[in-house]
């Protein structure tokens, strides 16, 4: 593993590893949660790097996200194995959460929302509720506190909920001690801050493509002026989201990624009602702590089509009405979508491009992107660099693909 933000001190680090970082120069395309990170890492590893986005920097996904951060393995317990690389890459970010976000604080001056709010688990129906039971095993063998809750004892954590506990819409209930909560647009602002503290230069609604050259990736864009501030070979960094496979589309990856919409709704309290993100199913409510509550969520293929629907809002709305009475006296404040960034096997893609020496990818994280950007940006980081990261990487090879949409 490099030198970054948890390994600053750069005079342990060998004389002639730095000469070579502070010789890289690094684009990243693409302004979301995943984009910064990865910029922001390597620009803390001594590496000359520029952040391009073709709209507004968090105007995408990012910034519509919910920002939840499930509970995951301990690093005690990821070092004794785990199902699948996924688990690992989400028990990395997991624990490194903490100082990463504390850092960015530090950095920025801007609370990012980091909050041990706890999560609740509801099942209403038969199914759901032996799902949820099945999943107590599941968390428990991965070192996660987790309690199954009667009526009484779910009323009397989150009173909000007593009406829901009593009624015969509740089947089972578990709760989870140690999901988390960011909030996104304040994450975002405060990765760019730390980001220009770090130097790392961001330009805003600039269009690039990425075209082929043997094995090299080489950038076009209509500002010449902007080609001329790099050398002829930069390594390049793909982080754009659901468009990434359409940008790599010379490369390969045009089909590697599929947009999910999700569509979210947001009311506002005097003060907070409850503490705990409550989930069922898909959906959740997520509360802040200056009142508001997000309620989402769903899961649309509907091409690259953004945009909120009645029908969807009012389903959420129903649904966040049953499970919290009291949100419905509000109107929602605001709803907004977001398109997720989807792939065929539910594996993120973070790697190097096969057979081009200076294009890697990072993206494919659905609806995970703000909680597994900071090990994402450590994995990214550690490939740019020929170094072995701590989570293998070899299950997220953007190589996968190409059998992937070849097969379908």
């Amino acid at each position: 593993m490099g030198i970054g933000w948890g390994a600053l001190s750069a005079a342990t680090t060998a004389t002639s590893t730095i000469t070579t970082i502070k010789q890289m120069e690094i684009i990243v395309l693409g302004g979301g949660a995943i984009g910064l990170a990865v910029a922001w890492e390597m620009a803390l590893r001594g590496a000359d790097v520029t952040l391009l986005e073709r709209g507004t920097i968090g105007g995408g996904t990012s910034w519509a996200a919910a920002g939840i951060l499930p509970a995951a393995q301990s690093d005690r317990e990821r070092s004794a194995g785990q199902r699948d690389p996924l688990d690992a890459l989400r028990a990395h970010s997991h624990g490194l959460y903490p100082q990463w976000a504390q850092r960015i604080e530090e950095q920025s001056g801007i609370d990012v929302g980091f909050r041990r709010c706890g999560g609740l688990y509801l099942a209403s129906t038969a199914g759901e509720a032996a799902a949820l039971i099945a999943g107590l095993d599941y968390w428990h063998s991965d070192g996660i506190a987790a309690q199954r809750l009667s009526p009484e004892e779910l009323a009397q954590q989150e009173p909000a909920l007593a009406s829901w506990a009593h009624s015969p819409r509740f089947r089972a209930a578990v709760h989870i001690e140690d999901e988390r909560q960011v909030r996104p647009p304040d994450l975002v602002r405060g990765l760019v801050a730390a980001c220009a503290a770090a130097g790392v230069r961001i330009r805003e609604h600039v269009e690039v493509s990425l075209q082929r050259r043997g094995d090299q990736a080489v950038l076009r864009t209509g500002d010449q002026s902007l080609l001329q501030q790099w050398s002829a070979k930069p390594t390049i960094v793909l982080c754009g989201g659901v468009w990434s496979g359409q940008a790599a589309a010379e490369f390969g990856l045009g089909m590697s990624l599929v947009p999910i919409r999700g569509q979210i709704l947001l009311y506002r309290f005097d003060n907070p009602r409850f503490r705990s993100i409550i989930n069922e199913g898909h959906r959740y409510l997520v509360p802040r702590d200056d009142g508001h509550v997000l309620v989402g969520s769903c899961e649309e293929e509907v091409g690259f089509t953004p945009g909120t629907t009645p029908e969807m809002l009012g389903m959420l709305a129903a649904w966040a009405g049953d499970v919290v009475p009291d949100l419905r006296s509000l109107q929602p404040v605001k709803s907004w979508s977001g398109l997720r960034p989807g792939t065929f096997d539910g594996f993120p893609i973070i790697g190097r491009v096969p057979e081009v020496d200076n294009l890697l990818i990072a993206s494919g994280h659905y609806r995970s992107g703000i909680h597994l950007a900071p090990a994402t940006a450590e994995v990214t980081a550690d490939l740019i660099q020929h170094q072995s990261p701590v989570v293998a990487p070899a299950a997220f090879a953007a190589g996968r693909m190409f059998l992937t949409s070849t097969t379908i």
